[in-house]
């Protein structure tokens, strides 16, 4: 089915380009194909988004160029893969493709995302919830009135949320215990990211400042309070100490004018610094003052490797996996 798709999706190039599929190695999952008597491996996907491209970048047998096919690649993730010299093509007739003697750029501006019908849980209310389950998947058992309540959603949200999640297929019930258990984590991971950067935190974006100084250096120590949560890329600079933040973000429940008083950050549209309400509630306030008494005035590490991986910037993804091998992967 694969080739079938693959054939289709060359014959929407202009030019004729000779597609023949040669092997596949079952044992090591290659594909090769040969694509104007070149070999390459092929590599199949419905959509891909930043998070994914690390799949792709994997050692293989054979020291062969790799094409990536897919219904649906974003802006973002062609930009990436361009960087990293990995080809593609989607099904709308857009491709990169630079082997030796085949060389192919086209980009029609025409892909669209492969949107399926609506879900009770892709929305903002379910992003929100779907946050604590993936911080601590046991919550999936708790009251539907304490998920509203750490989610800052409404009850019936979580209602709708908890069912389409099970009929969805994203958690099962055991009979003899008559609990509910996540599955398909990495599935939900990949859909978090989307939710947080399209529907979260727009929503809750109080505005854009600048630093009242030319000199942003000294952040660390200008805005390190207890009610001052860094996200995105100061956060994982905080977090990692691998990474100069160029774009800011951050978390407050402080009022604007308190931002500019307090803070003495100066609203601009344009500016480097982009801050949120917070989506979620504290079960006490020593969630707070712990991470900031550890010297990591920072929001949750999901809330940070979302922002870097949607950001499509090589660095950020760079030290999005390192967040993620430490402090997501025991989750999910």
């Amino acid at each position: 089915m694969d080739f079938v798709y693959i054939i289709e999706w060359f014959d929407k190039l202009d030019f004729k380009i000779d597609v023949i599929y040669q092997n596949y190695d079952k044992e090591k999952g290659e594909s090769v194909y040969l694509l104007n008597d070149e070999p390459v491996y092929i590599e199949t996907k419905n959509e891909v988004r930043p998070q994914n491209i690390n799949i792709f970048e994997k050692s293989r047998s054979k020291n062969l160029p790799v094409l990536v096919a897919s219904k649906y690649i974003t802006p973002k993730s062609k930009k990436i893969f361009r960087e990293k010299h990995i080809n593609y093509i989607d099904s709308f007739g857009n491709a990169y493709i630079d082997l030796k003697n085949l060389k192919v750029y086209i980009e029609q501006g025409n892909a669209k995302p492969y949107n399926s019908e609506y879900s009770n849980i892709f929305t903002q209310s379910g992003g929100q919830i779907l946050f604590h389950l993936l911080k601590n998947p046991e919550l999936i058992n708790e009251t539907q009135r304490h998920l509203a309540h750490i989610s800052d959603v409404s009850l019936g949200s979580v209602s709708k949320f908890l069912k389409g999640l099970f009929d969805e297929g994203y958690s099962v019930k055991w009979k003899n215990e008559q609990k509910y258990q996540l599955v398909n984590k990495e599935a939900l991971l990949e859909k978090w990211i989307v939710i947080l950067n399209e529907k979260i935190l727009p929503a809750h974006k109080i505005g854009n400042f600048t630093f009242s100084k030319t000199n942003n250096e000294n952040w660390k120590n200008q805005l390190m309070y207890p009610n001052v949560l860094w996200s995105g890329e100061p956060a994982a600079a905080l977090v990692t100490e691998y990474l100069n933040p160029e774009k800011f973000s951050m978390f407050t429940r402080l009022p604007k004018s308190e931002i500019i008083k307090d803070l003495k950050l100066l609203p601009d549209p344009k500016g480097e610094i982009s801050i949120y309400k917070p989506f979620w509630l504290e079960n006490n306030t020593m969630d707070r003052l712990i991470n900031y008494m550890n010297n990591q005035n920072a929001v949750h590490p999901l809330i940070i490797y979302a922002q870097l991986i949607y950001s499509g910037n090589s660095r950020n993804i760079e030290t999005a996996q390192l967040i993620y091998d430490e402090h997501i992967k025991p989750n999910i």
